[in-house]
Formats: structure tokens, C-alpha cells, sequence
């Protein structure tokens, strides 16, 4: 009977600790798939903030690409204003240099020519009063018909022409001048700085 109950109680203990290792091989088994899963969801989550990231960066380089474009086109237009102004002003000057009383006096006797109506030439105050006695004496016997001359604030240097009361105005200024050769000007400008902006 002591070997029936050492025998029953060997078994038991087998049993008990072959239900432990099963029961712990178990539990390992979960555990290596609980970590398997969280390893595995890690990695996803790691792989989507990569993506993210990747997405994000290319977004900002991109962004910072316009930026930088547009920076240089706002850049070009600036440069380009500037020069167009200096341009102005350098032909501003020119055309004031050129717009002397000879070539004033010489215009008004080519226009006389052309003109049958009564007339009236505005000039600045200080040239109206150097060139009044020459319109009312040589250009009035030049133009066949009546003459008057004015002086308008608004003419710093040349001269603008007016007929049938004032409804038909030629402009011989400086201001008109400088307008109708930037007119010829800004196109090649225009493609200077284009072709600037193209070399990029």
C-alpha cells in the first residue's frame, strides 16, 4: 500500500507540474503574442509617423520653394521698377536738357506751318515770359491766324499747344516727351528683366 501511495502521489505531483507547464507554456504562448502584437503595432505606428514625417518635410520644402520663387519674382519686379525709374528719370532730364529756348523757338516755327487756326501756346511762367514776344512777333507772322500765350503751372519745361478753344491740346512737354519715348523703352526693358528672370 506505501508503494500504491507513493505511486499516487508521484502521479499527482506529475500531473499537477505537467499542468503547470502546460499552463505556463500557455501563458508564454500569450505573452509572446501580446508582445508580438505590441512590437508589431510599434512598428506600424513608428512607419506612420516615417510617413508622416516624409509628407510633412516634402510639404515644407515644397512651401519653401514658393517662397523662395516668389521672393525672387517680387525681387525682379523691384529691381525692374527701380530701373524703370531711373531710366525715367535719367530721360526726364535728358529730354529738360534738350527742351532749350532754340529748340522751342525752332518747333513753334515748324508747327506754325501746319496750323490755320487761332492758337494758344501755354508755356511755364519763366518761359512764357522769355519766349512771349517771340510767339506774338515771328511765330504769329509764321501762323496765319491769331495767337496766345499762357503760362500753366502744370508745364515745367516745352510747351503745349492748343486749338479750337482749347477742345484739341498738343503736348510738346517734358512730362509728354519722357511718356512717348518710355512708351518705345519699356518693352525692352521689360524683356531685359524677363530674360534676367529667365537666367535664373
Amino acid at each position: 500500500m506505501a508503494e500504491d501511495l507513493q505511486y499516487l502521489m508521484e502521479r499527482i505531483q506529475k500531473d499537477a507540474v505537467d499542468k503547470a507547464e502546460t499552463e505556463a507554456a500557455a501563458i508564454i504562448a500569450r505573452a509572446k503574442d501580446k508582445a508580438a502584437e505590441i512590437v508589431k503595432a510599434a512598428e506600424a505606428e513608428a512607419s506612420a509617423k516615417l510617413e508622416k514625417a516624409d509628407k510633412d518635410a516634402e510639404a515644407f520644402t515644397e512651401r519653401s520653394e514658393r517662397t523662395l520663387e516668389q521672393s525672387a519674382r517680387d525681387l525682379l519686379l523691384s529691381v525692374g521698377k527701380n530701373l524703370e525709374k531711373m531710366i525715367m528719370d535719367l530721360l526726364n532730364l535728358q529730354v529738360e536738357k534738350s527742351l532749350d529756348e532754340s529748340t522751342v523757338k525752332s518747333m513753334l516755327l515748324t508747327l506754325a506751318k501746319n496750323y490755320s487756326s487761332d492758337i494758344e501756346v501755354d508755356f511755364s511762367d519763366a518761359d512764357a515770359r522769355k519766349l512771349s514776344s517771340f510767339v506774338m512777333g515771328e511765330f504769329a507772322k509764321q501762323l496765319s491766324a491769331g495767337v496766345k500765350v499762357e503760362s500753366d503751372k502744370g508745364v515745367k519745361f516745352g510747351f503745349r499747344v492748343k486749338l479750337d478753344g482749347g477742345k484739341v491740346t498738343h503736348e510738346f512737354t517734358e512730362a509728354a516727351m519722357a511718356d512717348a519715348l518710355s512708351a518705345l523703352l519699356r518693352p525692352q526693358l521689360s524683356r531685359v528683366v524677363n530674360a534676367a528672370a529667365q537666367a535664373k
